[in-house]
C-alpha cells in the first residue's frame, strides 16, 4: 500500500504575498514584461477546515512534519495561521512546525505570539526566514520587502522564545556579504545559517527579469488589511508563449527517485487539491509544464478527486491515480519528475 504513514505534509496556504521575487511561480514574462501567472487564482487561501481534515488523519504519524513552504504565497499572510497552529497541535501535539517566510508581513505582536504556540518541550518547530542579504542587498531579489521591518518581526520572534534559521540564497550582490550576514543571524539568535547557491543568479535572463519585477512593483498596491494585490493590466491577456522563470527545466529518460512514496511526503495547495509535491503543483500553473500536467493528474479522474473540500483526506490517498504515478517512474515520467527526482 502506498503511504501507510505520512512523515511529512507540505501546506501552500494561500496566493497572497508582499514580495515580488522574479523566480517565483506566481508571475510569469512576455516581451521583457512581468505578469501575474494567468494560471494562478489570487487573493485566496486555504480554509482552516481543510487542515483540520488532514490532522485528523489517522495516517499521519504522531511526529509528522509539517512544512509551510510558501511556493506562491507568504503564509503568514493567511488571515487565521495562528488559529491553524491551534488545530494542529489540538490533534497532533507532537507535530514539527516549519515556516518559511520573508518576514515582511504581520506586526510583531503576531510573532510574539506565534513563538509560544509551535515553541513545545521536544519538538523543534521552527521558522525559516528567507532573508537575502543585508540592508542594502536583501531588497535585490526580494522586492517590496522592507528591511527593517524583517529585521523587527524576527527580532520579535526570537526574544518571544522562538527557533529560527537565516536561509540566504546567494546572488553576485551578496555573496561578498556571507561572513557579515552570518555573523548577524547568529547575534540575533538564530540557531542555524543556511547559504544556498543559486547557479541562474547572474543569467541574463534573470537580470532582465529583476528589471521587470522592480517595474511590476511600482505599479502594484497591498492591501494591508488582508494583503491582496491590486494591479491595473497586471494578467496579460495572451496567455500562450509566456515564460516562467521555473519552467525552462529539461525532459528526458531517466531513473526516478520516487522521494514522495519513499519519504512518505504529499503536498496541499491553496486550493486545497493533494498532490505528490510542491514542484508538481509548480508545474500545473507554469506555462511550460501546464499542458502536460493537467491531463497527467485529471484524465480517466473526477477533476475534484483530490480536493480535500469534497473529499476526505483518505478517499484522495486511496485513489487508484497514486499508483498510476507510481508506476509512471519505470515506464513514462513527467518532466516534473525527472527534473526534480532523477536518481543521481
Amino acid at each position: 500500500m502506498l503511504y501507510p504513514i505520512i512523515d511529512n505534509v507540505q501546506f501552500d496556504l494561500n496566493v497572497t504575498c508582499n514580495a515580488f521575487c522574479p523566480g517565483c511561480h506566481r508571475y510569469a514574462f512576455k516581451d521583457d514584461k512581468m505578469y501575474l501567472n494567468p494560471y494562478l487564482t489570487f487573493n485566496t487561501s486555504v480554509d482552516v477546515s481543510v487542515i483540520e481534515n488532514i490532522v485528523q488523519n489517522s495516517r499521519l504519524a504522531d511526529d509528522v512534519w509539517l512544512d509551510f513552504v510558501g511556493l506562491v504565497g507568504e503564509p503568514a499572510a493567511h488571515k487565521q495561521f495562528l488559529e491553524i497552529t491551534d488545530i494542529i497541535y489540538k490533534y497532533k501535539p507532537n507535530a514539527v512546525i516549519q515556516i518559511h517566510t520573508n518576514g515582511g508581513l504581520r506586526s510583531t505582536e503576531f510573532w510574539k505570539e506565534l513563538a509560544p504556540k509551535i515553541m513545545r518541550q521536544d519538538v523543534e518547530s521552527s521558522v525559516v526566514f528567507s532573508i537575502d542579504g543585508l540592508e542594502d542587498t536583501n531588497n535585490t531579489y526580494r522586492i517590496g520587502v522592507l528591511w527593517e521591518k524583517v529585521m523587527e518581526n524576527a527580532k520579535a520572534y526570537i526574544d518571544a522564545g522562538g527557533r529560527a534559521t537565516w536561509k540566504c540564497i546567494e546572488f553576485p550582490w551578496n555573496s561578498h556579504q556571507k561572513d557579515e550576514i552570518q555573523q548577524l543571524a547568529k547575534s540575533m539568535g538564530m540557531q542555524q545559517f543556511r547559504w544556498e547557491p543559486n547557479r541562474d543568479a547572474d543569467s541574463e535572463r534573470m537580470i532582465k527579469y529583476m528589471k521587470a519585477a522592480k517595474e511590476f512593483h511600482k505599479k502594484t498596491k497591498i492591501d494591508s488589511e488582508d494583503f491582496n494585490i491590486t494591479n491595473e493590466g497586471s494578467k496579460h491577456p495572451d496567455t500562450k508563449n509566456l515564460s516562467s522563470e521555473v519552467g525552462n527545466q529539461y525532459k528526458s529518460f531517466t531513473e526516478i527517485e520516487d522521494k514522495c512514496f519513499s519519504e512518505n511526503t504529499i503536498y496541499v495547495n491553496y486550493d486545497g487539491r493533494v498532490i505528490p509535491c510542491c514542484m508538481f503543483n509548480g508545474a500545473t500553473t507554469d506555462p511550460a509544464f501546464k499542458e502536460e500536467m493537467i491531463p497527467f493528474i485529471y484524465d480517466g479522474n473526477d477533476k475534484d478527486w483530490n480536493n480535500l473540500y469534497k473529499n476526505s483526506l483518505e478517499d484522495v490517498l486511496t485513489n487508484s491515480w497514486w499508483t498510476r504515478l507510481y508506476s509512471s517512474f519505470t515506464d513514462t515520467p513527467c518532466s516534473v519528475c525527472v527534473s526534480s527526482c532523477e536518481k543521481r
